[in-house]
């Protein structure tokens, strides 16, 4: 009997929804996109318990036959491809025609539908794609789909849901993308009956500030060129306007939402010089782009896109950004200074703005630029941006040559050394006191000198209370003796979805450390008390401390992070170089210290080092 099967509808379906609706927001996605890709000009979305429960989309779109009905459940349907060619020249959102069949296979789904040249409705629905209903009902014009019970009948997939908090921030951060892709249309969208965001589709500018706020627009440069044929427009944040993680970012290229290496680096390169460690910038960008030369088939979310030429790409980007934060002169011609009159001026997401042949000759004029440029150099795209590498090749023969001519020996010894240096660094760190200290004096108002008739000890004096400050606030932090500071005016921190779940989950730990915080409105949080000894620390700093990197800090506890700002209270705390000690602060630091000379600051610097009446005999050729 043959091993071979042909899996029935019922079970591939199921198998592409693994790939097409990972979770609830992946529902919202691909519904929203067919939204779109129909004309709507106003789209509506609704969840319940963070879209596991339900989900419903109503738009006034062109609306869906009632003899397609059927057929739009079906796997690989859609009314986006007709042709092989087209796959080359892909400007809708959703055309692969998996979404709604794999969606149907999860759920209990209900379409209702009407286009404009219909009288009358009609409504189809389906239990796990099954059991699939047809019939005719009244209606307005366009199109309500109604997702119910998310993987009911997968409850292996329905086990590693995340909590309904985290599934509605991931439809936030969902619509948030769409409301600023399209900001011609308008959104209304709602989790439990509670409104989160519309939009007007009044334009761009009031998008962006439907999202981030106003302080975004004030704090940003609104950029609108054409490069190399590629249409750069958006918010670029100014140099000194930065945030502690990557979800103040989005880049559109042709309307959709992608994360993409090329882009990014280029972004990040070009803001380098002016980001210090742990900032990130701000932007909105989009793209505009010939399809020609955009795959967008490549992801299986179609979260990322290829290039036909990622030079042209990273170029074009960082050329234009580094110019506008360096405020050259071209950048006058770059920086618009009117963003409000962006919907009169021009079109962020119109895929026609220049006429074809113009983009064409462009890209054909900087392609004949590129290949100029390859005879002296080529670029390469790694993690960390474009690097230059030159072309000057070294031949297998020179390599032999160098490598024939290495002196084996000579590098024996180095090696030798170099244990022997790690060696005695190492037992500098270890410091051992056999016998009494005797304070000898201080020298150059920073190092304590002490001796035990054998040995001398330098001691930093700022490194040395810097520490004996930690570990007296650290020792505080673990026997749970924080004591909390209420502040006199509560402060009020405002944040991004991704950010208040974050720290909503993280709350627990916060409060134990002296750090009230709570819900307060529609992505803030109210601050209400502080450790004590932390009464004037940068409250904003901190924050932005513990929500940079978010991805990596979810599995770190924020009781590391705190040690940080405990080495920064101790440091500044703590006795400073250059500080004239009086007998009362030497007696008072050298007992602390008494046989715990082998610590370390909290930032890894020594506390003190020995110094041997061998290696000092040594100096002097007293020894050989």
């Amino acid at each position: 009997m043959g091993k071979i099967n042909l899996l029935s509808s019922r079970i591939y379906n199921r198998i592409a929804a693994g790939e097409v609706v990972e979770r609830p927001f992946s529902v919202v996605k691909e519904l929203v996109e067919n939204s779109i890709d129909a004309g709507a000009t106003s789209i509506q979305i609704d969840v319940v318990d963070g879209g596991i429960s339900s989900i419903v989309i109503t738009d006034n779109g062109s609306g869906i036959e009632k003899e397609d009905l059927p057929k739009a459940l079906m796997s690989h349907a859609t009314s986006k491809i007709s042709n092989l060619s087209d796959l080359d020249n892909i400007t809708s959102l959703g055309f692969r025609g998996e979404a709604l069949a794999s969606i149907a296979s999860v759920s209990k789904i209900t379409i209702i539908s009407k286009p404009k040249n219909q009288e009358d409705g009609a409504k189809i629905s389906a239990e796990g794609g099954e059991n699939v209903k047809t019939e005719d009902c009244g209606a307005v014009d366009g199109t309500v789909i109604k997702v119910n019970n998310l993987f009911f009948n997968t409850p292996a997939r329905e086990k590693f849901l995340k909590s309904v908090r985290s599934e509605e921030n991931e439809i936030s951060s969902t619509v948030a993308r769409f409301i600023l892709s399209n900001p011609d249309i308008s959104f209304k969208y709602t989790a439990n009956d509670k409104v989160i965001y519309q939009s007007f589709g009044d334009g761009f500018e009031s998008a962006v500030v439907c999202i981030y706020g106003v302080d975004a627009i004030n704090n940003s440069h609104f950029v609108d060129v054409v490069k190399n044929g590629i249409k750069i427009s958006g918010y670029l944040g100014k140099n000194n306007f930065s945030k502690g993680n990557r979800s103040y970012q989005s880049v559109f290229v042709n309307g959709r939402y992608v994360v993409n290496q090329t882009i990014s680096s280029a972004i990040s390169n070009a803001y380098s010089p002016y980001m210090m460690k742990r900032q990130y910038p701000f932007y909105v960008l989009s793209l505009t782009i010939p399809t020609e030369i955009v795959d967008v088939n490549v992801h299986p979310n179609k979260l990322d896109v290829r290039f036909a030429n990622n030079q042209v790409i990273y170029g074009s980007l960082y050329s234009v950004i580094t110019k506008v934060l360096d405020g050259s002169s071209e950048a006058l011609n770059i920086v618009s200074q009117k963003s409000n009159n962006y919907q009169q001026n021009t079109d962020l997401f119109t895929k026609d703005y220049v006429k074809h042949n113009d983009l064409k000759k462009e890209i054909d004029n900087f392609k004949n630029e590129i290949s100029e440029m390859k005879k002296f150099d080529k670029l390469t795209f790694c993690d960390s941006g474009a690097k230059s590498i030159s072309s000057t090749k070294v031949s297998v023969d020179d390599g032999l040559k160098q490598s024939s001519v290495t002196d084996i020996f000579a590098e024996n010894k180095a090696f030798l050394e170099s244990l022997e240096k790690k060696k005695a660094a190492a037992e500098q760190q270890t410091i051992t006191i056999e016998k009494d200290l005797t304070y000898i004096g201080q020298a150059l108002n920073t190092f304590m000198i002490f001796e035990d008739g054998v040995d001398l000890y330098f001691v930093d004096q700022h490194a040395a209370h810097e520490r004996i400050l930690f570990d007296k606030l650290n020792d505080a932090l673990k026997n749970h003796e924080v004591v909390k500071q209420p502040l006199l005016v509560p402060f009020v921190l405002n944040v991004n979805n991704q950010e208040y779940d974050f720290l909503i989950s993280k709350s627990s730990a916060l409060n134990e450390m002296g750090i009230e915080l709570e819900e307060f409105g529609k992505n803030a949080l109210k601050i209400s008390s502080v450790p004590s000894f932390l009464t004037e620390m940068n409250i904003t700093s901190f924050f932005n401390d513990i929500l940079t990197e978010i991805e990596t800090l979810k599995s770190l506890s924020v009781n590391d992070l705190l040690k940080e700002k405990l080495a920064q209270k101790a440091c500044k705390s703590a006795i400073k170089s250059g500080d004239k000690l009086s007998g009362l602060e030497i007696e008072a630091l050298t007992e602390k210290l008494k046989n715990n000379l082998g610590l370390k600051c909290p930032h890894g610097r020594p506390v003190a080092i020995k110094i041997s009446r061998m290696e000092i005999d040594k100096w002097f050729k007293r020894i050989v």
